[in-house]
C-alpha cells in the first residue's frame, strides 16, 4: 500500500489513488489545497512505496482581485450622505415638508445609487469569498 508523506503526516493510499501524480493530487486536493502546485517524489523504503509531497515555497494572494479593489473608487454611499444632510437640517429645525419635496428627486437618485453600490459591495464580498488561492508577486511579511 503506497504511503503519502505530507506535512509530517503519513497517509496510506490505495493503489488506484496512488496510480499517478494526478490521481494523488486529486485525492488530496480537498484536504490540502497547496498540493496542486507541490512536487511529488516517489521512493521505495523497506519494500513500501513512499510518495513525499513538498509544497512549493512562494507568495500567496490574488493580485488581480487586489488590484481591482485598489482601483475601486473610495466614496461614501450617497444615500448615507444625503441622510446626514437631512439629519443636520432636522437638528437645526430647518427640515420641513417643503424642503423634503424640494430634494425628493435627489433622494430618489441617492437611493438608486446607494442600491447599486450596495449590490457592487455584495458582489465584491462574494468574489473575495469564492476566490481560489493563487500565487502572488508579493511576499507577505512574517511568513
Amino acid at each position: 500500500m503506497p504511503i503519502v508523506i505530507i506535512e509530517g503526516q503519513q497517509i496510506p493510499l490505495s493503489a488506484s489513488q496512488a496510480a499517478n501524480d494526478e490521481t494523488i493530487i486529486n485525492t488530496l486536493l480537498p484536504f490540502y489545497a497547496d498540493v496542486a502546485l507541490a512536487t511529488l517524489t516517489r521512493k521505495v523504503v523497506d519494500g513500501e512505496e513512499h510518495i513525499e509531497i513538498v509544497k512549493k515555497v512562494g507568495t500567496k494572494g490574488n493580485l488581480d482581485l487586489v488590484s481591482s479593489l485598489l482601483k475601486a473608487p473610495e466614496t461614501i454611499n450617497p444615500a448615507l450622505s444625503l441622510s446626514w444632510q437631512l439629519k443636520a437640517l432636522e437638528i437645526q429645525g430647518q427640515l420641513t415638508l417643503e424642503t423634503l419635496m424640494a430634494v425628493s428627486d435627489e433622494i430618489d437618485a441617492a437611493i438608486a445609487q446607494g442600491e447599486k453600490e450596495t449590490a457592487a459591495t455584495r458582489e465584491a464580498i462574494a468574489t473575495l469569498a469564492n476566490s481560489p488561492p493563487i500565487p502572488s508577486c508579493y511576499p507577505i511579511t512574517g511568513f
